[in-house]
């Protein structure tokens, strides 16, 4: 058990990892990261970039870190679901793909394994931007703990902005849930 606590303190590591080391993103100038402490709890609003992301109000914010401009967690002992958005940098030519994305997150999480893309799905967010809506399950470094994420990715004016929600695979937060906030970002 202690194992698996372990593994999954590091999910948000490897969430954050996954967003610096991220395929379809250049490194950053120094990004803006926002004020979690001042947001309207189940609401993240990005004023630079001009959009907003909802999130289960009883989650609390952490530090920030790499391309992240908000990250939450729930409240349980285990810290998960994970939920963060972030912000960097896109290169030129880079199209919405979900093998592309999978790329990133084996990129970011060295030692894990067995990445599957579940499902993918190109969207249109509300002001007419096309996103890529991935679900996929994959192992852990540790080789035992498996996760389940689902990441919403948007290439938008110059940036490559996603937003993640990772948990356990078969947990009690289902993929349509995590789904769901991932599918809440909309531009203003």
């Amino acid at each position: 058990m202690k194992k698996m606590s372990q593994s999954l303190t590091f999910i948000g590591i490897v969430l954050l990892a996954m967003a610096m080391l991220s395929a379809c993103a250049t490194a950053p100038q120094e990004q803006p990261k926002g004020d979690a402490g001042g947001q309207t709890p189940g609401l993240y609003k990005n004023e630079e970039y001009r959009f907003t992301a909802e999130y289960p109000d009883h989650y609390v914010p952490e530090r920030l870190t790499g391309d992240d401009v908000f990250r939450a967690v729930n409240t349980n002992d285990y810290k998960i679901p994970v939920f963060n958005v972030t912000v960097a940098d896109s290169k030129a030519g880079v199209a919405l793909d979900a093998n592309t994305w999978i790329e990133s997150a084996k990129k970011a999480a060295p030692g894990s394994k067995r990445f599957k893309i579940l499902s993918e799905e190109m969207v249109t967010l509300n002001d007419g931007t096309p996103g890529l809506l991935v679900f996929y399950k994959w192992t852990f470094s540790d080789g035992m703990t498996k996760l389940q994420t689902a990441s919403m990715w948007i290439i938008k004016n110059g940036k490559s902005i996603s937003a993640n929600a990772t948990t356990i695979l078969g947990g009690d937060t289902t993929p349509d849930k995590l789904k769901a906030m991932v599918s809440s970002i909309k531009f203003f």
